[in-house]
């Protein structure tokens, strides 16, 4: 469902609910503001222009943005075929107003307030997998984003460095051609389309697909007045991820919640580091599952997902200023 078609379902429903008159105008890409378009929007004789912003789904790592968005226009309206109900929370505590493929909708703007909350969410016919977005072509696609011009090595390479089977490939290539995440520009040179929303997409199905499966264990410090910063890491095994990583590349996180990405046993794990087994210990373990080393520390797009990840807003604000400073002057 594209998002002329999500638009247009939102209203449709909320019109189902109460009487509303409505126009839509889209935004000239020429004079691009960040949003879709402008909703001009009449309910019970209240008319209200808003600037909208049209997502398929919005997930918490995106929240940040969203916020942004609505800080920057006046009358913002977030329109979304699915949203959770913990997202929808975490946008009317933050004020933004939002707009259901369902018809709920919550706007509250000076001397106007809606809020529906009661309609079910319909169901869609199940969409085809795409294999770009599975666990095996997120490693792929991650290492498109760590590196684009990887999209045009040879598909043996490209296998190689990601360390998956060669047959993959293929596929994974074909699932980003159909969803417009790369283009191609002749016979043998792909380039992707949209940086930004390709690294997305890939926290989004990261969270949800990838991280669950390369999580190993959780442990603690073996003293608990241990300084994190003198650990001397096997830096081709092990390096910092999330907030501790966040922290060396910005100096402006206190890492409460410690990742490390590693390919070490449990054991030399315990024994190089003086950690100790705990399900409640604030040291998460992931597999890493990248070949370029990065130093002591995970590579800033993956720093900049596990921040985005985290539900707290020191962790976006640093992920924030890593995308800045980091990510947005290579794209």
């Amino acid at each position: 469902m594209n998002e002329v078609d999500i638009l247009n379902k939102a209203i449709h429903n909320l019109e189902k609910d109460i009487p509303i008159t409505w126009k839509w105008k889209n935004m000239d890409y020429n004079n691009d503001m960040g949003i879709d378009g402008i909703l001009d929007l009449t309910i019970n004789k209240h008319n209200i222009l808003m600037f909208v912003e049209v997502k398929k789904d919005v997930k918490n790592h995106q929240l940040f943005n969203i916020i942004e968005y609505n800080n920057r226009f006046e009358n913002f309206l977030l329109v979304v075929e699915k949203l959770y109900p913990k997202v929808k929370r975490e946008l009317r505590e933050n004020q933004v107003n939002y707009l259901e493929g369902n018809g709920n909708v919550y706007i509250n703007e000076a001397d106007f307030f809606l809020y529906i909350d009661t309609n079910k969410t319909t169901k869609n016919q199940k969409e085809k997998v795409n294999r770009a977005f599975t666990k095996t072509g997120l490693k792929v696609v991650f290492h498109f984003l760590l590196n684009p011009q990887l999209l045009n090595e040879t598909q043996r390479e490209i296998a190689g460095i990601a360390n998956v089977a060669l047959g993959n490939i293929p596929l994974i290539i074909h699932g980003l051609l159909e969803n417009n995440f790369i283009l191609k520009l002749n016979k043998n040179e792909y380039v992707i389309n949209n940086y930004e929303e390709l690294l997305n997409k890939w926290i989004t199905e990261f969270e949800q697909t990838l991280k669950p499966t390369i999580f190993k264990q959780r442990f603690k410090f073996q003293n608990e007045n241990q300084d994190w910063k003198t650990l001397q890491l096997n830096t081709e095994k092990t390096v910092w991820g999330g907030e501790p990583a966040g922290d060396i590349m910005t100096n402006h996180l206190r890492p409460e919640k410690f990742t490390l990405y590693t390919n070490e046993a449990t054991r030399d794990l315990m024994i190089n580091y003086r950690l100790l087994p705990d399900d409640e210990g604030t040291i998460w373990v992931y597999e890493k599952f990248w070949a370029t080393d990065f130093n002591n520390i995970a590579p800033k797009e993956l720093i900049y997902a596990d921040l985005m990840i985290n539900n707290d807003k020191r962790s976006k604000e640093t992920a924030k200023m890593i995308f800045d400073e980091y990510i947005q002057p290579n794209l």
